[in-house]
């Protein structure tokens, strides 16, 4: 049954079909409507191109970061357009819908001057000077090479991986937890606000995750949505955030909040948890004997492994991870790179990989 149609069915046969009804504060039971969930995000009311233009952004911003990172050579990068990037302002995107939406990274932000300061960094140390413990400049990375400061930290991965925490993922935390506080028949802002939730994601309407995403595609996944493949397979990250958004989006025009705050718990808590799967392979890659001594590949992997880390402050209410836990994650990854990376038997890291596995069940 498509749920757009009116509702004409029978109150025994909703109760058969669905949870009954919810009590709304005039007392009056609101049953569950029939409906169904569809195999793509192509709901007729649906409208995410702020979260979409936001993710956008950070996209842009990434690659012009990256250009910093190319060849052996000293690239500049110019911090008015970098300014600009993210207070949009002087059409500084190359998309002009970009330009002319009327959004801005820094305002979704939370820690936006931190966030903004790790994206300024790139430039500070982008000096051509060869880094080393204590001093920040180039570390070379294959063919190319990466702009880290004094303790290690790629400026360019933290601002990325930071803003897909403290922008997009805690967006989706603060959004999806206040629709479960939504009356049943406030659906007008409810799929609206499941929408923006959506968006945060990145992946197209008709995703699929078991394709294999080329990155010619127009419409692959980006950000959180690329790391559904990369680091979340294991823990069917894909499936399972997709079709908890298609459920629970179609149960709120059916008004079945059960259903629909179950679908929060489960977006929400697969999150953190592909944030923590990213977090792990980033703290253990650099431990592997192949990179042992490559500080190109171990600065690299740690530096989004701080990112990920930082998802874990604007984590759900009902997190798994204890308070105690973060704190030591945060102290571990906060610590001089090259002092983490020159520990016997690397102890710290290692202590962060237990903290991620027995945590997150990884």
């Amino acid at each position: 049954m498509n749920n757009k149609l009116k509702y004409t069915a029978t109150a025994a046969m909703l109760l058969l079909a669905f949870s009954a009804c919810k009590k709304e504060e005039n007392n009056e039971p609101v049953l569950v409507k029939p409906y169904t969930v569809p195999t793509t995000y192509n709901f007729a009311t649906a409208n995410y191109a702020q979260s979409t233009s936001l993710v956008q952004m950070a996209v842009e911003v990434d690659a012009y970061l990256k250009k910093a990172n190319t060849g052996s050579a000293i690239v500049a990068l110019d911090q008015t357009m970098l300014n600009n990037m993210f207070s949009n302002s002087g059409n500084p995107f190359t998309d002009m819908a970009l330009n002319a939406s009327g959004n801005n990274i820094t305002n979704f932000t939370s820690d936006a001057a931190m966030i903004k300061s790790y994206a300024d960094s790139v430039l500070i140390f982008n000096t051509g000077a060869t880094a080393s413990a204590g001093v920040g400049g180039f570390v070379a990375r294959g063919s190319n090479k990466i702009v880290v400061g004094p303790r290690g930290l790629e400026y360019g991965q933290a601002f990325t991986k930071g803003t897909m925490s403290a922008m997009l993922f805690k967006e989706v935390v603060r959004t999806l937890t206040e629709v479960k506080s939504l009356a049943t028949t406030d659906t007008t802002k409810a799929q609206a606000m499941w929408d923006a939730a959506f968006g945060m994601l990145s992946v197209p309407i008709n995703y699929d995750p078991t394709k294999t995403y080329a990155s010619t595609d127009t419409d692959k996944p980006l950000l959180w949505g690329g790391y559904l493949a990369e680091r979340g397979a294991a823990i069917d990250a894909g499936a399972v955030l997709f079709n908890a958004f298609l459920k629970g989006r179609a149960a709120i025009g059916g008004y079945d909040v059960n259903v629909r705050n179950e679908q929060i718990d489960i977006i929400l808590a697969k999150w953190e948890q592909l944030a923590a799967a990213a977090a792990l392979n980033y703290v253990t890659s650099p431990t592997a004997a192949t990179a042992i001594g490559n500080y190109g590949t171990q600065l690299h992997g740690l530096s989004e492994g701080f990112g990920f880390v930082v998802a874990f402050k604007y984590r759900p209410a009902n997190s798994k991870l204890s308070a105690g836990d973060y704190d030591k994650l945060n102290m571990i990854l906060n610590t001089d790179f090259y002092t983490l990376l020159n520990q016997p038997g690397f102890t710290d890291l290692v202590a962060a990989q237990n903290i991620l596995k027995s945590t997150y069940g990884l």
